[in-house]
């Protein structure tokens, strides 16, 4: 509570301040969502979809909300200052199991912080943005993170106008300065000091994109390098290449993402081989509006891990963090709620299918039936890409790589200009490639309810 207070405070403090000042100007935008939701089986940790002999997995219910205020400053004509703070970060409504010893999501302490922090500068050479940026969706959803980043970012000014652009930005992703140099404890008892003379202990990426716009097409390439030396006895480079592109014309629209992984990580240690990322995703999209009604047919794909070359080949496309947190085409198997191919909330599901890979067909259809209400329904179909891993353990070869049919429905009423109310429901008809290695293990089929109240403002 005090820390609330002190935040509530402090804004206050900067608002009556920007009033008195000429040359400030103020603004605060935000949201407030609460939402409820109901899982068939689970651990207290997302979707078990699985269960052995004589076991019953649990339901699992509960709620979580996020508050969020937005403060923005513009300083003058050339500088502004802007912030997210969160005063509740998808906190669980009283004791919830993800707040316990031993698991892997905890966002309860997260509570009261600053999420977003930084600065823009239209400067002579361009405009540019310094701090805890957002670093939301580049080109389509999908692989894209709604989170931040500690970037120095830059569009040039001689790319700033006509269809083409630019942006250049460094990322620091881990800076292990104060662990890794300056002096440790004596050595000896003569008090000689030992010192880590390592010049690079972090995680930084060097991110350029060209983007193309005009009437019709918005389209884009990114080139990133990620220098990883957090572990001093590994050299590890990823780098990526990523094409997008969102065609419109009249009723119709296209949607397509391409990334493909690939670099080197290198290991000091004698006789273990360097090992290669190559690992390639996509999604493809066509779709219709036609008065009220928007339909469309997806095809997603990410590359699973071949175990005949883990030990020279990472192909894992969607590593640990899964399709993205933007992209949730179908509400259990990309679902945040879930944590089997999207870990937003729950990352460490027993059903976690990352490792694995995915191809999945999804048809949506969207129906506006007034200004205040729109209907949602969809139907997807899912199989793993490789189907040896399930949540980083090793099936046997005769398990089935059939993730199972999804059908979801759903509604979105808009109670006032910035209150809205959703209600979805999703069930998952699961297949045999969440079967464990035990001829006596049970798969489950799944369902998902959840509803939740949004004032924006």
């Amino acid at each position: 509570m005090k820390k609330v207070l002190s935040t509530v405070a402090a804004l206050g403090l900067v608002a009556g301040l920007a009033s008195t000042a000429s040359a400030v100007e103020f603004k605060m935008s935000g949201k407030y969502l609460v939402e409820g939701a109901y899982l068939s089986d689970s651990t207290g940790n997302g979707i078990k979809t699985t269960e052995a002999a004589a076991e019953n997995n649990a339901s699992n219910a509960y709620w979580l909300h996020t508050f969020e205020v937005r403060p923005t400053m513009q300083v003058n004509d050339k500088i502004s200052m802007s912030s997210v703070i969160r005063l509740a970060d998808d906190t669980f409504w009283g004791s919830q199991a993800d707040t316990a010893a031993g698991t892997s999501n905890v966002n309860n302490a997260g509570d009261v912080y600053v999420h977003q922090l930084y600065m823009d500068y239209a400067s002579p050479i361009g405009n540019m943005r310094f701090g805890r940026v957002p670093a939301g969706a580049y080109g389509t959803a999908f692989m894209d993170f709604n989170q931040r980043a500690d970037r120095v970012m830059w569009w040039p000014s001689f790319m700033a106008s006509g269809p083409v652009t630019t942006l250049f930005y460094m990322q620091k992703s881990t800076d292990n300065n104060n662990a890794n140099n300056g002096p440790t404890a004596p050595a000896t008892a003569f008090g000689t000091v030992t010192t880590n003379n390592a010049s690079d202990a972090d995680s930084t990426k060097y991110v350029g994109r060209v983007y193309y716009k005009d009437a019709n097409l918005d389209a884009g390439m990114e080139y990133g390098f990620a220098n990883n030396q957090t572990v001093a006895t590994t050299n590890n480079v990823k780098q990526n290449v990523t094409l997008y592109g969102k065609y419109n014309l009249n009723n119709f629209f296209a949607n397509a993402e391409l990334v493909h992984y690939f670099g080197d990580k290198e290991y000091d240690a004698v006789g273990t081989a360097e090992q290669n990322y190559d690992s390639w995703a996509g999604m493809l999209q066509g779709g219709v509006k036609i008065d009220a009604l928007t339909a469309s047919l997806a095809y997603v794909y990410a590359e699973g891990q071949d175990i005949t070359k883990q030990n020279n080949t990472i192909q894992n496309a969607l590593d640990t963090t899964g399709t993205g947190d933007m992209f949730e085409p179908l509400y259990i198997l990309t679902g945040r709620h879930t944590g089997i191919l999207n870990n937003d909330i729950f990352n460490g599901s027993t059903a976690s299918a990352s490792a694995a890979g995915v191809h999945a067909i999804v048809a949506a259809a969207d129906y506006a039936v007034s200004n205040q209400l729109t209907l949602h329904g969809a139907i997807g179909w899912a199989k793993a890409d490789e189907n040896v891993y399930k949540n980083g353990a090793v099936l046997t070869a005769s398990n089935d790589d059939e993730y199972g049919w999804e059908y979801n429905v759903g509604a979105a009423y808009k109670l006032l200009d910035n209150l809205t109310y959703e209600a979805h429901f999703g069930y998952l008809d699961t297949g045999d490639y969440f079967n464990g290695n035990s001829a006596t293990d049970i798969t489950n089929n799944v369902y998902l309810m959840t509803h939740s109240l949004t004032m924006t403002f």
